[in-house]
């Protein structure tokens, strides 16, 4: 059985009722956008007094976070409107609301350069489809997840895939910096298929550079989480119901020496797991609710 297939332009029509006016990208200096009405005072989540990593961003007055421009319904820029929409955008600005902050400064990152732009100090924090590792969290903290996803294939409507024998000579392309290749060399495994790095995959910069090679036969599957493949359906492809693998969690991320943000987050995270609010932002960009499996 597959995956009921999604117009992206869908997707897209239920994420920009939320959007939020911004620019910016990994390049170029990102700008400030307002965050929405009715910003709280700022405090922590328990009451008390600020962090002093905390108190530094209410004080500087902007929220700066790095945020994917790629993936619709979680972190998306229109390419003509410049305009970010998608239930990442909408957690960076419930946490300025909870700071007492009017403005957000979104920066474009990818797999593989968000962990820079946090490392340099360029940005506060990263909401980007970020999956927990143990590895990652050597080096940078973690909230406890806001969501969690698992991977799965996007291929061609007729490209004879429907499961992991199916996968042996063919190529898969996947994010540089991502999890993806690892996950799926395992999982084929499990299945008794041997993939390689060398021989089955290749990698790209984004998701949309794999989208293209997939329709230009380049590649034979886009393998990412189930989510972000959803924004790429078209009449062309299906997503894989039979091959879904390895729960993605993603967490908020920050730089390691930011103990008293990575708290913060992290009680805000679990306040708004337990009350809904996260629920509700998932519901009102789109989004699938929350891998179970």
């Amino acid at each position: 059985m597959k995956l009921r297939k999604k117009l992206l332009a869908a997707l897209l029509a239920g994420a920009m009722s939320l959007a939020l006016s911004a620019c910016g990208s990994g390049d170029t200096p990102a700008s400030a956008s307002p965050a929405a009405s009715g910003a709280g005072s700022s405090a922590s989540p328990s009451g008390g007094a600020l962090a002093a990593d905390v108190q530094a961003i209410v004080d500087r007055g902007v929220l700066r976070v790095g945020v994917k421009t790629d993936v619709p319904g979680f972190g998306y820029q229109d390419v003509l409107t410049e305009e970010y929409s998608g239930m990442e955008i909408d957690l960076a600005q419930q946490i300025a609301q909870s700071l007492g902050l009017e403005r957000v400064e979104f920066t474009a990152v990818t797999a593989a350069t968000r962990g820079q732009l946090l490392d340099s100090g360029d940005i506060d924090m990263v909401i980007a489809t970020f999956t927990i590792t143990d590895e990652r969290r050597d080096s940078w903290n973690f909230t406890t997840p806001y969501y969690t996803d698992a991977v799965s294939l996007l291929v061609k409507t007729d490209s004879g895939i429907s499961d992991y024998a199916d996968l042996e000579g063919r190529v898969i392309g996947v994010s540089t910096g991502s999890t993806s290749m690892e996950s799926l060399i395992t999982a084929a495994a499990e299945n008794g298929v041997t993939l390689t790095q060398a021989d089955n995959f290749s990698e790209y910069a984004t998701y949309p550079e794999i989208k293209t090679a997939l329709d230009a036969g380049r590649v034979d599957a886009f393998c990412v989480d189930g989510s972000i493949l959803s924004g790429y359906l078209d009449d062309s492809v299906e997503i894989l119901d039979s091959i879904r693998f390895s729960p993605q969690e993603y967490g908020i991320a920050t730089a390691l020496s930011n103990t008293g943000l990575a708290e913060y987050l992290d009680g805000l995270i679990n306040t708004w797991l337990d009350d809904g609010t996260i629920d509700q932002i998932i519901s009102d960009n789109g989004v699938a609710a929350s891998f179970e499996g």
